[in-house]
């Protein structure tokens, strides 16, 4: 079984994908390329109140990668290559994202896989980038493309195929650090996701993903652009059909309720991408 991906989050904290105990073999490739889009009017304050606002639009060009470096060993990358934000009152900013290495160790053999992983998430991104309102140039509103801050990913995965099906949990911490002298809130995650090959050529999973923090955001002023203990809960769905031995297609539905985690300091609606994906 190879681990399959799943694009979670849309939002100025860059998202993490699908976590799951398998590895690559060694030299095995796996290359993502989508393209997301999220049109969100409900924003989820620090307190967990729900506002309605002009819509908060962002649009990202998304590459992850994975190689097989050695036996259990696999080196990851992800960024989102270029980002759009904007509302729908505003101009647009446009620039990269932050940038995330992670280094992903298999504990155990492939049939019930055990990994551990770390994930330093780099702040490549525009730490600012003013949008100017269209109607009045003088008035502008901070839409950074990256939350301008060093922070580190530890993540626990396990998984387990049974026939024509898998199944993968995990638990994730993310240790935050500071942004111009404000500390961040540390925020911790635990998901699962379970897959479906009913045909050759295509995958179907179901990933639900719940992240948590330790604590309420020191520094609410800086709104949902820096993801200070920012919470959520979220569901997605993706088809995977392989074209041929090595090119496949991918698409992505995102939603998200307050079922486990509820949802503060986050713009929230509906989400989707389209991909291309290269395996060797």
């Amino acid at each position: 079984m190879k681990n399959k991906i799943l694009l979670l989050l849309a939002l100025c904290p860059f998202f993490a994908a699908a976590q799951s105990g398998w590895t690559r073999a060694p030299k095995g490739l796996f290359i993502k390329i989508d393209g997301s889009f999220l049109d969100a009017t409900t924003y989820y304050n620090p307190n967990g109140e729900s506002v309605t606002t002009s819509a908060f639009r962002q649009s990202s060009i998304n590459l992850y990668g994975e190689y097989g470096f050695r036996e259990r060993l696999t080196f990851i990358v992800q960024a989102p290559l270029l980002r759009f934000n904007s509302f729908e009152t505003t101009s647009t900013v446009a620039g990269i994202g932050d940038l995330r290495l992670e280094a992903k160790y298999r504990l155990s053999g492939n049939t019930f896989p055990v990994s551990v992983s770390v994930a330093p998430e780099i702040p490549t991104g525009r730490a600012n980038a003013y949008a100017t309102n269209k109607q009045f140039p003088e008035d502008r509103i901070n839409l950074p493309t990256g939350d301008g801050e060093f922070n580190v990913w530890t993540t626990l995965a396990a998984s387990h195929s049974f026939g024509k099906c898998y199944a993968s949990a995990f638990t994730a911490y993310n240790f935050r650090t500071k942004y111009e002298g404000k500390k961040f809130r540390d925020l911790y995650q635990f998901g699962a996701e379970l897959g479906f090959n009913p045909w050759k050529p295509l995958w179907l999973n179901a990933k639900l993903r719940a992240q948590f923090s330790n604590g309420d955001s020191r520094h609410p002023e800086l709104g949902f652009v820096r993801g200070d203990a920012t919470t959520y809960t979220l569901l997605s769905a993706e088809a995977f059909y392989r074209i041929g031995s090595h090119w496949g297609v991918a698409a992505t539905y995102l939603d998200g309720g307050d079922w486990i985690a509820p949802f503060q300091n986050i713009y929230i609606a509906p989400y989707f991408s389209v991909g291309v994906v290269y395996e060797r």
